[in-house]
């Protein structure tokens, strides 16, 4: 697998290595190097082996010139492990797409290739960066999309939105095979963390574990806190993420609101930790900010929360509004404070609005997928490319 996200961050990645080493297969693992974490390590199958990269979340120039450099250091890496070890199948995960290409050398000798486009490179740009459809980036981006899928033997994608955009885009001479963003109950297990649901405090939780960028709305949450905290005395907001230029913005306007006393930012978390601090938590909220990639991208915090069995105020998106039933999310229009807000007193002020919220995500969302269920797509997409016969059991 070729990765250009931290291991240990990634849910995705980390969800296919595991049941394919819990199955009896090793996997290698190339990926940028996590400054908290050993150049390499070995466990459980697993070989995580690292390039010489950071990720850099300091704007577009950086953002091009990350990619440019990973793709020379993948490409290296790739074609010396290939060599050395004769991979049958090697599964790249976008972004960005065109990684690909560094598995140049094992699809002469014989491997098969994965492309997993688990985020639509054009629409990122455009929710990051903020430019037009018909500008030159974004039908750049869309050509090395076209050609990178067509390098491939087969395409993975998130869900059926992105499948729909990539066949609008001309993409089907590709089999696309949707493996959706479920988060994994071997690590998000309700019953595991139940003790953590008793430890819940004096205070009326909101919490947000995930990226800390602009276009998923954070500031709508800390304006919303100088009218909820008159309503909601004992409130808190805790935002974990990797701190970044907008944490700061976020701090600023905190400041300036007065209501700094009730935000609680938080470092990034091993994602092991991360169901004991949602699980301890009133209510989870997603703020993103509708664009054509936040409306049709899967928000794993969202099934995250639904998973550990918090209610969810989120804003309307076309992806929330096709995976949950509308009784079973509090729905306001993106963007809107003021809705957000009044979701939020409902809540506190009705706790049994509390349970039924709970039971119906129950019921209509986390009885109906499961990440079995996605596992058993991938392990179908994998033993038809596997060779000598070989087959994983499902």
């Amino acid at each position: 697998m070729v990765a250009h996200q931290y291991y240990y961050r990634d849910p995705r990645v980390r969800r296919y290595a595991e049941a394919l080493a819990k199955d009896g297969v090793r996997v290698d693992v190339i990926c940028p190097r996590d400054p908290k974490r050993p150049k390499s390590e070995y466990h459980n199958n697993i070989r995580i082996i690292t390039v010489p990269l950071r990720r850099n979340y300091k704007g577009k120039g950086n953002y091009i010139s990350e990619y440019l450099l990973s793709f020379f250091f993948y490409f290296i890496k790739v074609s010396i492990l290939f060599f050395r070890n004769r991979y049958q199948i090697i599964h790249v995960h976008s972004i960005p797409d065109f990684l690909i290409f560094t598995a140049f050398f094992p699809k002469i000798f014989g491997a098969k290739l994965i492309l997993d486009i688990k985020d639509l490179m054009p629409e990122v740009f455009i929710s990051k960066y903020k430019v037009d459809e018909k500008s030159r980036i974004f039908n750049i981006l869309k050509i090395q999309e076209r050609f990178s899928a067509m390098f491939a033997h087969t395409v993975i994608t998130a869900n059926s939105n992105f499948k729909n955009n990539l066949i609008k885009r001309g993409i089907t001479f590709r089999e696309i095979t949707v493996v959706n963003n479920i988060a994994d109950t071997n690590i998000f297990n309700r019953a595991k963390f139940r003790k953590h649901s008793t430890e819940k405090n004096q205070h009326f939780t909101l919490i947000y574990p995930g990226t800390v960028a602009p276009r998923y709305g954070l500031d709508v949450a800390i304006r919303a806190l100088p009218f909820l905290t008159k309503k909601i005395p004992n409130l808190k907001l805790i935002i974990i993420g990797t701190e970044v230029e907008f944490t700061k913005d976020l701090r600023k306007l905190g400041d300036e609101l007065n209501v700094s006393g009730y935000i609680q930012f938080v470092p990034t978390l091993p994602i092991e930790e991360i169901p004991g601090q949602i699980i301890q938590a009133d209510v989870g909220i997603y703020t993103a900010i509708s664009d054509p990639h936040i409306d049709i991208a899967t928000p794993t915090k969202v099934i995250e929360y639904a998973i550990m069995g918090i209610p969810i105020v989120a804003s309307r998106l076309k992806i929330l509004e096709d995976l949950f039933d509308p009784s079973s999310i509090m729905f306001f229009e993106s963007g809107n404070v003021e809705e957000f807000s009044n979701c939020i007193v409902e809540l506190y002020n009705k706790p049994f609005l509390q349970s039924q919220l709970v039971q119906n995500a129950d019921r209509d969302f986390v009885s109906k997928y499961s990440w079995e269920h996605e596992k058993n797509k991938y392990y179908n997409l994998l033993n038809c490319m596997l060779k000598n016969g070989y087959k994983l059991a499902q």
